[in-house]
């Protein structure tokens, strides 16, 4: 049975990210002493960007175990790297760039391929990725959007009803553009060892609530799908995320 998750609040936007950079170093650091690697999944978006600086910065960026670190990507848009929109490149330029993490250790999404094809050969290196790390993810971080959606799993998308197998799907005519994407399923987020929500604004307040006090209804608040049986779930939320 998966454990109640655990709920912090804090006051403020800045304190929220630096409180989960903190965080992210030491369940890093405690993974890496425990297995010798760590397998981390990332998740674009505004509010993990100020996470990101903290992490290339002075004292974190000393204390992270990069060379240990393999990193993927929880969803991605399935638009060039050099786009705008790519989550790659956010993170590349916020942290991957400024932190000595082997680029060979990091694996974007293969977006120049279309969204079903790049969405096969994610499957494919993340079931590999997954082997080499005895079939846990460390971390995953993850949003939540107002509508309930975490990753790229939208409510009433056939993504929700993925079979057990599949780690990693194209989705299509996405409710938030741009329209094609591709995701992490929910049986790929249910092998984290610690599954860690950040999520920052009042328009999410709602959202949470539903979430973690509403009735299990996945295909209408996709979020609570995210329930590792061997993992923890962690909420990180600013005060207006966390007001209801």
């Amino acid at each position: 049975m998966p454990s109640d998750p655990e709920i912090l609040i804090y006051p403020s936007l800045a304190a929220l990210q630096a409180a989960t950079a903190e965080r992210l170093v030491a369940l890093a650091t405690q993974s890496v002493a425990a297995h010798g690697r760590a397998l981390l999944a990332l998740s674009g978006g505004g509010t993990p960007l100020g996470v990101f600086r903290h992490l290339c910065a002075a004292p974190l960026r000393e204390r992270m175990p990069w060379g240990q670190l393999s990193v993927i990507w929880a969803d991605e848009r399935v638009v060039p790297f050099e786009h705008p929109a790519s989550s790659y490149r956010e993170a590349r330029q916020t942290l991957l760039d400024h932190v000595p993490i082997p680029s060979a250790q990091v694996y974007p999404v293969p977006t120049y391929y279309g969204p079903a094809r790049a969405a096969e050969v994610y499957d494919q290196q993340v079931a590999a990725l997954l082997a080499a790390h005895g079939g846990r993810l460390a971390i995953v971080l993850l949003g939540l959007g107002p509508d309930g959606h975490t990753a790229s799993l939208f409510p009433g998308f056939p993504q929700l009803d993925a079979p057990p197998e599949a780690l990693a799907l194209a989705v299509t005519g996405s409710p938030k553009p741009p329209p094609e994407r591709v995701t992490l399923t929910a049986h790929a987020l249910n092998r984290a060892d610690y599954a860690l929500f950040l999520v920052a604004g009042a328009d999410k307040a709602a959202a949470v609530r539903a979430t973690l006090r509403g009735p299990y209804n996945p295909h209408v608040t996709p979020a609570q799908l995210v329930r590792p049986p061997q993992g923890q779930v962690i909420w990180m939320l600013d005060a207006a995320a966390g007001e209801l």
